[in-house]
């Protein structure tokens, strides 16, 4: 057996090999999505380049994917599962949330029950811990964090297996909580008709934050991308640091409101390249200045473990390991019969 396995983001598509069911993933390769016209283009060229033959592939797609017809949020790629099946002439092919796969990496952090050994797994899973807690024995694990856009996914302990609870938790209303939040929303529906929290925490939610501080402190406006503005922001940029600390800020909220909706008290762990790239402007703090506003929950919010995972592998690592698993295979992979 050998599998491809893809991440399919709205900017970038990353591509990697498993040659037998044994094997990690090697051959990560990374394509601009806007290069090509289709999935399958990306995938036959990454096949060519490497001289591959496989016929089976997974694939974590930014966006839902629950429908034959699969449409990613946040760039023109779609595709059908049974057409791509057929094109690339394969004998199975599963499609997942990019989310679903980047949380079933962290599985085992619901099932494992000893200590030292659950402390040895933090490291092997690259996971830094931003707050202590303690994880709560059979509640949900959530999983999130912000990349092109804001994914969501709630890890649930069911017996002895895990199963996935995904969604599109990113483009769920956003709520200010304060005066400074409110004039940011007004801010945005000048020019569309609701924000979501992807809105402000994704690589376009600090490009909207950046926007709304040079207007508000009258600063020279500049038109630049997530990037560029993460480099001003090292260089001490007010306008710049205002708007990843708002950032972060709102992911907190967008956190709480998570735990609050489906009682994540196993933990929190945050992903994605932002994350990793912006890590010293997230800490601790950041959580108990939200968590402090909410004191009637405090002690509710503030013993649940918060982790930053440094792996930005994660996707690949995920779509491998959901392929493996027996509730996707009966759940959502697609045969060539």
């Amino acid at each position: 057996m050998s599998l491809i396995v893809a991440d399919v983001g709205g900017t970038n598509a990353r591509l990697a090999f498993q040659k037998n069911i044994n094997s990690e993933i090697s051959l990560i390769e990374n394509f601009l999505c806007s290069d090509f016209k289709s999935l399958e283009d990306i995938i036959k060229t990454y096949k060519q380049k490497h001289d591959i033959f496989n016929e089976y592939i997974s694939i974590a797609v930014a966006g839902p994917c629950e429908d034959d017809d699969v449409i990613l949020s946040n760039n023109h790629i779609k595709f059908n599962k049974v057409e791509l099946l057929k094109n690339l002439k394969l004998k199975s092919l599963l499609v997942i949330n990019d989310f679903v796969a980047q949380s079933f990496v962290f599985k085992d952090l619901l099932l494992e029950e000893d200590v030292k050994k659950y402390k040895i797994l933090l490291k092997k899973l690259s996971l830094k811990k931003i707050k202590n807690g303690t994880s709560k024995k059979n509640s949900p694990l959530l999983v999130t964090g912000p990349g092109t856009g804001l994914g969501v996914c709630n890890l649930k302990k069911i017996d002895k297996y895990v199963v996935p609870i995904p969604g599109e938790g990113g483009n769920t209303y956003f709520s200010p909580s304060n005066s400074e939040q409110i004039e940011i929303l007004k801010y945005l529906l000048k020019s569309q008709k609701y924000v979501s929290f992807e809105d402000l925490v994704s690589g376009r939610g600090i490009e909207n934050l950046f926007n709304f501080y040079q207007h508000k402190n009258r600063s020279q406006i500049l038109k630049i991308q997530a990037s560029e503005i993460s480099d001003l922001a090292d260089k001490n940029d007010r306008d710049a640091i205002s708007a990843i600390n708002q950032m972060y800020k709102i992911l907190v909220m967008s956190v709480i409101n998570n735990i609050f909706l489906n009682g994540s008290l196993g933990g929190v762990v945050i992903c994605g390249g932002i994350s990793i790239k912006l890590q010293k402007f997230l800490n601790k703090d950041i959580f108990l200045d939200e968590f402090l506003k909410i004191d009637k929950y405090f002690d509710y919010l503030n013993d649940i473990p918060i982790y930053l995972c440094k792996n930005e592998s994660n996707g690949l690592i995920g779509a491998k390991d959901c392929f493996h698993n027996t509730y996707f295979q009966n759940t959502y992979m697609i045969y060539n019969k």
